[in-house]
């Protein structure tokens, strides 16, 4: 008997702000953190995790030496992004510019995001640390008109051994 393993599936960009709202009302900046890093980064919980605010403020670009891969990614910060992360820097007290931006592991941010998604209103979806990655990679590919191109992008940044796997890692293929 095979055991279908279940993965996270991506939100829509609705499902996103809805959350995002959720976790800013309540001021659950942490989480607020792991979603809005997530999807502007695409990085793994691996290396977001590992982020500290010495490597984003005052900066244009965080670089990172991707954990699983060793690749190095220089990821541009967005000035609304970086507007957003100089805010809840302030909000949460200005905290040591060596700490982590995440203080979190895995395993609580997973419990703890499907709590928090449920209350913001989203039901039904299996949600962890990757569906960040996943909602990414699916924005990218609609907003290039479903292209083969921004596809095979995409699977030199997730570090795919092809588009196809890409395809089936964003759920447009089985």
């Amino acid at each position: 008997m095979t055991t279908k393993i279940k993965s996270a599936e991506s939100l829509e960009e609705h499902e996103l702000n809805k959350l995002l709202k959720y976790l800013s009302q309540n001021e659950q900046w942490t989480y607020y953190l792991v979603v809005r890093l997530g999807v502007s980064t695409a990085l793994r919980f691996s290396d977001l995790s590992r982020i500290k605010w010495i490597d984003v403020l005052g900066k244009k670009s965080l670089a990172i030496s991707e954990k699983k891969t060793g690749k190095v990614r220089e990821i541009p910060i967005a000035p609304e992004l970086y507007q957003n992360l100089l805010s809840i820097y302030r909000k949460v007290g200005e905290p040591s510019t060596n700490t982590p931006i995440i203080p979190l592991t895995i395993r609580g941010v997973n419990k703890q995001i499907k709590i928090l998604a449920y209350r913001a209103g989203i039901r039904g979806k299996r949600i962890s640390t990757h569906t960040w990655r996943k909602s990414f990679g699916r924005e990218v590919w609609k907003r290039n008109n479903q292209s083969e191109a921004s596809l095979i992008k995409l699977s030199y940044l997730f570090n795919h051994s092809s588009s196809a796997i890409t395809s089936i890692y964003l759920d447009i293929t089985r």
